[in-house]
């Protein structure tokens, strides 16, 4: 499929949990061409990656249009991925595993995740650091790193933002594009309880905890957060970027690009994040 100069395949990826995959790249350009992998976050889909609420063409189209392969994700169980029948209950494991299965046949890739799909790629360059040639962190869940300050009541019943929620989580930063609130409101959908849980739970019993820490020392890495991020605050943000040895980008403070918030990709002028965010990681 062609759009707008750019070349769309679809396929699925993994047996066990198929995972469905878009790849876009600029017709015409000469290969090998570097490839990216981008992640969306928890209640999303790769959607957030393709198109902004307001019509504008999202970092996929960006990427592919600068010469990159771009492949966008929607995890199994989420969006137009198979609901396997235990995904109340499986975690993150099956994405992890479609990514690195993902990783296996386009790699080496540059990962790019968003909030809690950050969480699920460091997890994934735990799995396979050779094939990863780079890592940009966007407002990320931190990946087992904390403590739990108590014991945390588990959900076991599929997490939805409401309004309230999702407008203090989500759309509260300046840049959102507000006029387009209520299209935005459409592309939200479940959250696995038990991803949700695995976010939550402590660091020494953390189904995304990294096994090998060693490992991810030789991977370029980026961590950026957003000024008015009321979701992944810069306390942890930082910490994040502690434990990957990775240079921690405040857009606004750092940057000059004020008014951002967790929903960074949709946000309008983030290309202008995305843009810096590659030079960097060079």
């Amino acid at each position: 499929m062609t759009k707008h100069g750019l070349d769309l395949r679809e396929f699925y990826i993994h047996d066990t949990y198929p995972m469905y995959v878009q790849r876009w790249c600029a017709m015409g350009m000469k290969e090998p061409r570097p490839a990216a992998i981008l992640v969306h976050g928890g209640a999303h889909t790769g959607v957030c990656w393709t198109n902004c609420p307001d019509g504008r063409p999202g970092w996929a189209q960006h990427l592919a249009t600068r010469g990159w392969d771009a492949y966008i994700v929607d995890w199994p169980g989420v969006g137009r991925s198979p609901r396997p029948d235990d995904f109340l209950t499986a975690g993150p494991g099956p994405t992890v595993a479609a990514l690195t299965a993902l990783l296996r046949e386009v790699g080496p890739a540059l990962l790019i995740g968003h909030s809690i799909g950050a969480a699920i790629s460091v997890k994934v360059l735990d799995q396979a650091p050779n094939l990863v040639s780079g890592f940009i962190a966007v407002a990320p869940a931190p990946p087992g790193i904390f403590q739990a300050p108590g014991p945390l009541a588990a959900e076991d019943r599929p997490i939805r933002f409401d309004e309230a929620a999702m407008r203090a989580s989500f759309t509260n930063a300046d840049r959102f594009p507000h006029q387009a609130i209520d299209a935005y409101r459409r592309t939200l959908c479940d959250l696995s309880p038990s991803i949700f849980n695995a976010v939550a739970s402590s660091y020494d019993n953390h189904p995304l905890a990294v096994t090998t820490p060693s490992a991810l020392a030789s991977i370029r890495s980026l961590v950026i957060a957003g000024d008015q991020d009321q979701l992944v605050v810069e306390g942890v943000s930082r910490a994040v970027a502690e434990f990957l040895g990775a240079k921690h980008v405040s857009v606004g403070r750092d940057w000059g690009l004020h008014g951002f918030g967790h929903m960074m990709p949709v946000e309008i002028g983030s290309e202008d994040i995305l843009d810096r965010a590659l030079q960097q990681i060079k």
